[in-house]
């Protein structure tokens, strides 16, 4: 719990009245007392506006033309005093129907101690039988509600600081009805009575988002009871809402360690999606390495099924060859014997073209096979000569 005072009337009064004379009503308003409280209601300081030093000065001085004409026995002397006589009462008397209302201020015109109605700033003429009672301000006055612990509704105490702006909208119910001292007292507890109502029904965590806020319920609550005064709350604002130091200290450390158990936790999720995300990427190669050894294999499956086919065409090609071939030699069996023997006649002709050969006569199959024979021997003619030998 702070160690602050609780702030008394006297300590913490704001508004007063002042009495001043009515030329000097405008730099009343504006300025605060030698106490540094705010004028909020003027009194002047002479109701009756006539100037009755300058008609004491013009009775003065019929007065004494008077008795120098009496004295002196020369009527001059009140020939002298009468005119300077009227003048004077004429300027004391004439100054009284001019009257100045200064900006931001309202009057009270009064006859016979009765109040008749209000003037707005500017110039007016009145008769000196029209008294001007009280003048009020018609500015905004800002209004400080000091710092004072209040409970939420966690029960934890809080410091809360206010300021309340006000305009005074009916001058007549206001001056009949309260004083300015008196409401600034009423003020003070009202307004107190409605931040510290308001601040009950908040938890503590609502209170400290407070500050700089308008509180437009707390302003509504404090019209309806400033109304009999012909007040109106303008603005309600919480300033400055303070914890205690201990409850601070106490919630910085349970913030902490949440801080701490959030870094944790956002540790091991971060620590689970780097594991999640390596066993993803290790799952999509290995599946890429599946699909390229798939791919491998099928391209190898196409390829031995091409061989295969072409091997099978290859037969089927070989086989139908042979079949046209038996067919001929079937058909045609001296033609087969005349190409075999122009055969072996071409073989004889090469042979005998060799000078270095050693040709022995005989059958044409003998040579046919004896040329057959060199070639499986894997000779040249450059290596030697070609030996045939006879049945």
């Amino acid at each position: 719990m702070s160690d602050q005072p609780e702030i008394s009337f006297d300590d913490s009064a704001q508004l007063t009245q002042v009495q001043v004379p009515l030329d000097e009503a405008a730099d009343a308003f504006a300025h605060k007392d030698v106490n540094g409280q705010t004028p909020i209601v003027m009194v002047p300081t002479h109701a009756n506006r006539i100037r009755n030093e300058f008609v004491l000065a013009g009775l003065g001085a019929l007065v004494i033309g008077i008795l120098l004409d009496i004295l002196l026995n020369q009527v001059v002397w009140v020939l002298i005093g009468i005119p300077i006589s009227i003048a004077l009462i004429i300027f004391g008397v004439y100054r009284s129907f001019i009257v100045r209302i200064p900006e931001g201020a309202v009057a009270l015109m009064t006859r016979g101690g009765r109040y008749q109605r209000d003037l707005p700033p500017g110039t007016h003429i009145l008769p000196p039988w029209f008294v001007l009672s009280h003048l009020v301000t018609s500015r905004q006055i800002p209004y400080d509600i000091p710092a004072a612990e209040m409970l939420t509704m966690d029960n934890v105490r809080v410091t809360v600081d206010g300021l309340i702006t006000f305009i005074i909208t009916n001058p007549y119910k206001f001056i009949y009805s309260i004083s300015a001292s008196d409401f600034d007292h009423v003020l003070f507890a009202v307004c107190k009575e409605g931040l510290r109502t308001r601040v009950r029904e908040m938890t503590i965590n609502d209170v400290i988002r407070l500050t700089g806020i308008e509180m437009e319920d707390v302003r509504q609550n404090l019209n309806t009871r400033m109304e009999d005064y012909g007040v109106c709350i303008v603005k309600v604002n919480v300033m400055d809402a303070r914890l205690p130091d201990e409850f601070m200290q106490s919630r910085e450390g349970r913030q902490l360690a949440a801080l701490q158990q959030l870094e944790q936790a956002e540790t091991q999720r971060l620590a689970k999606l780097r594991q999640a995300n390596q066993e993803e990427l290790a799952r999509q190669e290995l599946n890429a390495r599946m699909k390229r050894e798939k791919e491998e294999l099928q391209l190898q499956i196409y390829q031995a099924e091409l061989r295969q086919k072409l091997v099978e065409m290859e037969a089927e090609t070989e086989k139908f060859r042979l079949a046209n071939l038996e067919k001929r030699l079937k058909a045609y069996p001296v033609a087969a014997d005349w190409e075999a023997q122009v055969a072996q006649l071409a073989v004889a002709r090469a042979l005998a073209g060799n000078t270095r050969a050693f040709l022995q006569i005989g059958d044409a199959s003998d040579i046919v096979r004896a040329f057959m024979l060199r070639n499986t021997t894997g000779k040249s003619e450059d290596e030697g000569d070609t030996l045939v030998e006879k049945d």
